[in-house]
């Protein structure tokens, strides 16, 4: 006897036969992409634009001392990693504006800056520890791989009396001193700057006199290659090879006009 499918079972049968085909024939719909915007609260690398100022003010009030012709920058390095790409905006309210760096990095700051509200900031995007600040202060048209020690002094000055931008272990010793004297020619205190490139060898040189500077000075190699202060410093890590530390106290009785000569090392 010939089987009978009732007439509902068979209108069932159809309907999911034609839906599998239609599933077979159409491409899966894709849902649009949705952008979620948002900014970490994790803490990145920033400057007050009142620091920035505090290290303008000195530089000013003290240029003709030290460096009559100079000009002032402030530079941002990476401090851990050098593929780290140094980038840098302006924020103010609700207010973002990005801040053009040259090739080595720095920038100058706008006379406009002096009109912003309290709260204006320069960050980066990268994580609090990850740049290096430092003053940056050049008399224009010197020969490659060469520094004023006047631009160096003024740097040291517009750093520990203004805006402290450098990291540095700094105890209540170091700001008694800095009352009562001047702390960028104390011995009791070493400031280094960081050359554009890896160096190999420090002189100074005037009015043909010579100097070389011993190989402690450079690289923080007074220092080691371990201490639990590192963390404190900017130069430790990925700035290793271009630190160089000018002992003030040694050098006191060399004129602004020295020029310090800087011999890269060779790759």
């Amino acid at each position: 006897m010939a089987s009978r499918v009732p007439a509902f079972g068979a209108a069932a049968l159809a309907s999911l036969a034609f839906c599998a085909s239609m599933a077979a024939a159409e491409p899966p719909t894709e849902l649009p992409a949705v952008e979620v915007r948002g900014e970490s609260r994790a803490p990145r690398e920033q400057k007050t634009v009142a620091d920035l100022l505090a290290v303008q003010n000195i530089f000013e009030r003290e240029r003709s001392t030290y460096a009559p012709q100079a000009e002032l920058r402030i530079r941002v390095l990476p401090r851990h990693d050098t593929a780290d790409l140094p980038a840098l905006e302006l924020r103010h309210g609700d207010q973002r504006e990005p801040v053009v760096l040259d090739a080595l990095g720095r920038f100058a700051i706008p006379r406009a800056w002096r009109q912003l509200p309290p709260d204006a900031i320069v960050r980066s995007p990268l994580p609090a520890g990850r740049l290096a600040w430092a003053v940056d202060v050049r008399t224009p048209d010197l020969a490659p791989d060469t520094r004023r020690l006047g631009d160096l002094r003024l740097e040291c000055r517009a750093d520990l009396y203004g805006g402290a931008l450098a990291r540095g272990i700094k105890p209540p010793t170091f700001y008694a001193l800095r009352v009562v004297s001047d702390v960028c020619t104390s011995r009791q205190v070493q400031v280094g700057f960081f050359t554009d490139r890896p160096v190999w060898a420090v002189s100074l040189s005037h009015a043909g006199r010579h100097a070389e500077l011993p190989e402690r000075w450079m690289h923080g190699s007074v220092m080691g290659q371990t201490s639990r202060m590192f963390p404190l410093l900017d130069w430790p890590y990925a700035l290793r090879d271009r630190f160089v530390v000018l002992p003030a106290d040694k050098w006191q009785d060399w004129p602004h006009d020295a020029v310090v000569e800087l011999e890269g090392m060779t790759q």
